[in-house]
């Protein structure tokens, strides 16, 4: 070969290690390449993660949209900041928290909150409803739902939806039920309860919202919610009391709805050592309040007689002994009236059994208290013996008769209220008690059948009294069918509406007059669900792009 041959052979090892290193680099730097672009990614995908779990705390807390941008993401910075300097702070500036990001993400997570209970509801082979309307701050009404359904051999209660209303009317409140009932692929023959309060578009016998649902699941049981029966029943008072009563609102609204007056005497109220320095203030709405408004009122009142001596004319009153022992009689009536209603705001977690047997026990103390006072004895009302003991008074006949009168009159409005729904329930006892020996008249062969097979079972007999009663009934569904149905129809619906009374609270505290142009709808839902939203599945879904935007 000739030289120049024999030196292109030499050279030929030394370009091909040349092509192979270049090869390896370019290689590295690919792989470098997209190490640098996935730990962007997991940056970004971790910042909109965050920006989600985040905007979850805002909607649960009721708090406005600008909250992240405004106090939450300058808040996280600064703790960042602090504990791990700078560079961490870089990192922590990309979650978007913007106001429109944060609305979006609400939007985003409420979605498939109601997608989730849907879902639920529709496997679910009963489900109940309660509802009320009631307007916001801006003076729209607005028509909350909450629904029981079982799922996972439980029953669970949620939030249905929350839709503005315009004219309240049975047909509009209907409508707007059936339509989303039908929208979202419900059947309302698995409808079996439905609870209101006792409007008169609610459950009016001809054209009400409950004779309209009563068409359509000819099944489901109407219950008038318990709370706003007992609030009927304790507003009932003779004219007597009627004017202790309002008296005693007009004292306390003289000095408390005005400034000035309320400063002062809170003023008087420490110079004295008493041991409150104001008076509770009496709102209508808020009816059995008034126990604890009257019982401030007897604690405060030689405070409120030195203040409005010489002011006004209601002093005469709280100088009249008479006066005096009927204020704290209904102080004190007032303030176990109001126990009961507490009771009854915790019932949902209660069957309509254990209301019931509440009230009835309720019932009996009336009497009990009206057979005390008859008798002399006073220790069953602490505010009235206290005065009676501290004074030394000894109450007149006319005080006693008022009294023994005004528990009987309690007494019959309960048996009014209650009394027919109650004579129900005891044809039903075997429900709360499947275990007694007398079969019920009108029950058919299948289910007293399968009545006398659980009777007998030692096993079930053990652990009845360790489980609470629907969740009982929902054990044993499967080996007893007829008996579930007809128990689970009597369990399973509310006994109250107080879903709605506290949903409204919750849209009050987050439809504020600042905010009064927000659709509550969906930060109402993420605030009162008790669903745990998968904030990286909303993520997943909702996922259109990388890097977030602000």
């Amino acid at each position: 070969p000739t030289p120049t041959s024999r030196q292109a052979a030499d050279l030929r090892p030394q370009k091909f290690k040349e092509k192979v290193d270049f090869f390896q680099r370019k290689l590295l730097d690919m792989k470098s390449s997209k190490n640098v672009v996935s730990h962007f990614i997991n940056i970004n995908e971790n910042a909109v993660y965050a920006s989600y779990l985040i905007s979850l705390r805002i909607a649960r807390a009721g708090k406005p949209h600008t909250i992240g941008e405004d106090l939450v993401l300058p808040s996280i910075k600064d703790a960042v900041g602090v504990m791990f300097g700078e560079k961490e702070v870089k990192e922590i500036e990309r979650i978007p928290l913007s106001n429109n990001t944060v609305a979006r993400r609400i939007d985003e997570m409420a979605e498939w909150a109601e997608d989730e209970l849907i879902r639920r509801v529709v496997c679910s082979r009963y489900y109940t409803l309660q509802l009320d309307e009631s307007t916001d701050v801006q003076g729209l009404s607005q028509l909350l739902v909450f629904v029981r359904y079982i799922w996972q051999n439980d029953a669970h209660e949620d939030i249905l939806f929350c839709k503005p209303i315009s004219r309240g009317t049975a047909e509009e409140i209907f409508n707007v039920i059936d339509s989303y009932i039908k929208e979202k692929g419900l059947q309302w023959k698995n409808c079996f309860g439905i609870c209101t309060d006792g409007a008169w578009a609610m459950c009016g016998k001809n054209s009400s919202v409950v004779t309209r649902v009563l068409k359509q699941s000819p099944c489901a049981l109407w219950t008038h919610c318990s709370l706003h029966r007992e609030a009927l029943v304790s507003k009932a008072l003779p004219n007597d009391f009627k004017t202790v009563l309002n008296t005693a609102v007009k004292i306390v609204n003289y000095i408390k709805t005005k400034p000035l007056q309320a400063r002062l005497f809170q003023k008087l109220c420490e110079e004295m050592g008493s041991l409150h320095t104001s008076l509770l203030l009496h709102t209508e709405v808020r009816w059995l309040s008034r126990g604890k408004v009257l019982t401030r009122l007897v604690e405060l009142r030689n405070e409120v007689t030195i203040y409005l001596e010489g002011k006004t004319e209601y002093i005469e009153s709280l100088l009249d002994k008479e006066f005096i022992l009927k204020l704290t009689y209904l102080a004190d009536i007032f303030s176990k009236l109001n126990e009961l209603n507490l009771y009854l705001q915790g019932s949902n977690e209660s069957d309509i059994f254990a209301v019931h047997d509440r009230i009835r026990a309720f019932m009996k103390k009336l009497m009990l208290w009206r057979s005390c006072i008859e008798d002399g004895k006073y220790d069953c009302f602490e505010t009235l013996e206290t005065f009676i003991i501290e004074n030394q008074v000894q109450p007149k006949t006319n005080v006693l008769s008022a009294i023994s009168t005004h528990l009987s009159l309690l007494k019959n409005n309960f048996d009014a209220y209650f009394g027919e729904e109650m004579k129900k329930l005891d044809s039903l006892n075997w429900i709360c008690n499947p275990f007694q020996d007398r079969l019920p008249s009108s029950m058919s062969t299948k289910a007293s059948e399968e009545l006398i097979d659980l009777s007998e079972d030692t096993s079930l007999k053990n652990s009845f009294n360790r489980k609470q009663l629907t969740k009982f009934w929902l054990s044993v569904a499967g080996n007893y069918p007829c008996l579930f149905d007809e128990a689970i129809k009597v369990l399973l619906p509310f006994s109250t509406s107080y879903l709605c009374e506290a949903g409204f609270s919750a849209m009050i505290s987050i439809k504020t007059k600042y905010r009064n142009k927000l659709d509550v709808s969906n930060s109402l839902r993420l605030k009162v669900t008790k669903i745990e939203v998968d904030a990286k599945a909303v993520m997943t879904k909702n996922r259109k792009q990388i890097h977030p935007s602000h």
